[in-house]
């Protein structure tokens, strides 16, 4: 039957293939001398001379935008007293960067570690994650700007890409030991993240081929498309709820028929930590793994009929009026085929959706527990490495992260750094960030950070990652 989240979905499509993926987030606590985030980096990290931590209430937003206010072009006219938006610079814009719209969100809600005779580290952490992504396929810019004839010998555009939409909601909680070795200077580590998706929306793939013949006298138009989607409640779902009785609910009841998890899935972390004298070299790799395996409620949502193919010759305006009205006949000649080509049906298929896979290689220095600097480069490969659901392609990107951390007796820690990234397309040599975390009693911390912005000038911003939260770190005695 037919899904109320078919809706949804498509009003999603409309937000908009980016050329490539941006890394927005300098890893800013990564080198960082007392915060227990850098654990979430790599396992093999732990808190300098900390026997144990509490981490809660930690909040993670990042947002990534297709465009700057200053890549508007905004200008005032005063003689019309009007504001004038030049549409063909803006499309020009997106055509060179791409468009893509980039939301996730992190509530760690608990987390905790805590040492064993100083050679093993302990974690575990729970939370929610929301990760978002829309893409504008380039070909729709393309028209938009250039119209329907190209240089391309067959005057062929594509409307559609893979990875249009992704939308992935799901809980996880992690475990993950460290060990330093008895004999060499090094610490490994290792986590096992235990993921259930809540709710999952996704465009695979999006086709709308339009074709113009070589003397402009024919178009011709095909589409395909495929949808997934699992996680929500279908209208019968919904329908039921108007028999429960919510004055005599039985909770026993209830937990007795709750199933746990819906949406099974797992990843792993693996990390190492070096340290030889004043500095430190690590290395980690993050969310190694199937990702999440959906089965609750998954459709995959297709055209009843493939490769529809719509022929457009023109049409002669002096057939358009008989005996003085207008004649639409022609028009209900392309309405069948339009609806079967926007007409669909559902596959009930679970599926999986992989997550990304993150590498950091760091090297650092250190003055005492005074002052360190560091350098962190970071790979990210947006379909993960073992990418085992239906988009294909793994997009890849990376930055190079200089920082600087400075530690005033566990009372203040204050972190700056700055990114050189490179999406695949584009490289950028100005992405600063920085941090600051106050250490009430050098235990109680309250931590905030702008942890990366794509500019410093409010206007020109299109990406910027922010981060709270309170940690209680102990101090060894």
């Amino acid at each position: 039957m037919k899904r109320i989240t078919l809706i949804l979905a498509f009003v999603l499509l409309a937000l908009g293939q980016a050329q490539a993926q941006r890394i927005t987030d300098n890893g800013i606590f990564y080198h960082s001398f007392r915060s227990p985030w850098s654990n979430s980096y790599n396992p093999a990290l732990f808190p300098n001379k900390s026997g144990g931590y509490f981490t809660t209430a930690k909040t993670d937003i990042n947002l990534d935008l297709p465009l700057s206010y200053k890549d508007l072009g905004l200008q005032y006219d005063p003689e019309r007293d009007v504001t004038i938006l030049n549409v063909n610079d803006v499309v020009n814009n997106l055509i060179d960067n791409g468009c893509h719209l980039g939301v996730s969100t992190d509530l760690n809600v608990l987390g905790f570690g805590f040492t064993v005779k100083n050679k093993l580290h302990i974690s575990a952490s729970a939370g929610v994650r929301i990760d978002g992504s829309a893409n504008v396929p380039l070909g729709l810019l393309e028209l938009v700007s250039e119209g329907n004839i190209n240089s391309n010998e067959m005057n062929s555009i594509n409307f559609g890409a893979e990875n249009i939409l992704n939308l992935q909601a799901y809980g996880y909680a992690s475990v993950s030991a460290a060990l330093k070795l008895p004999v060499l200077p090094l610490t490994v580590g290792a986590r096992v993240n235990v993921l259930d998706g809540l709710v999952s929306a996704a465009v695979d793939n999006l086709s709308v081929d339009l074709r113009t013949s070589d003397d402009i006298s024919k178009m011709t138009l095909t589409s395909d498309y495929r949808l997934h989607l699992a996680g929500l409640p279908t209208i019968e779902d919904l329908e039921d709820l108007k028999d429960i009785d919510f004055s005599n609910i039985d909770i026993k009841n209830i937990l007795s028929e709750f199933k746990f998890p819906t949406n099974f899935g797992f990843t792993f972390d693996l990390g190492a930590k070096a340290s030889l004298g004043m500095f430190d070299l690590s290395m980690s790799i993050k969310d190694l793994g199937p990702g999440i395996h959906w089965t609750y409620n998954p459709i995959a949502i297709v055209p009843k009929t493939r490769d529809i193919t719509i022929s457009f010759d023109g049409v002669e305006l002096s057939t358009l009026l008989t005996n003085g009205e207008i004649d639409t006949s022609f028009i209900s000649n392309f309405k069948d085929s339009l609806l079967a080509m926007i007409d669909y049906t559902e596959v009930e298929e679970d599926f999986w959706y992989s997550m990304p896979t993150h590498m950091y290689i760091g090297a650092s220095a250190h003055l005492g527990d005074f002052l360190r600097v560091g350098y962190l480069f970071q790979g990210l490969w947006h379909n993960g490495w073992f990418s085992n659901h239906h988009v294909s392609g793994t997009p890849f990107a990376c930055n190079n992260t200089l920082s600087a951390n400075l530690n005033l007796f566990n009372w203040l820690e204050l972190g700056v750094a700055n990114s050189f990234t490179y999406d695949g397309t584009n490289f950028t040599a100005f992405n600063p960030g920085a941090s600051l975390t106050v250490g009430l009693g050098g235990k109680f911390q309250l931590f905030a950070a702008v942890e990366y912005v794509s500019s410093i000038y409010l206007a020109e911003i299109k990406a910027a990652h922010v981060l709270f939260g309170i940690n209680i770190v102990g101090l060894k005695k």
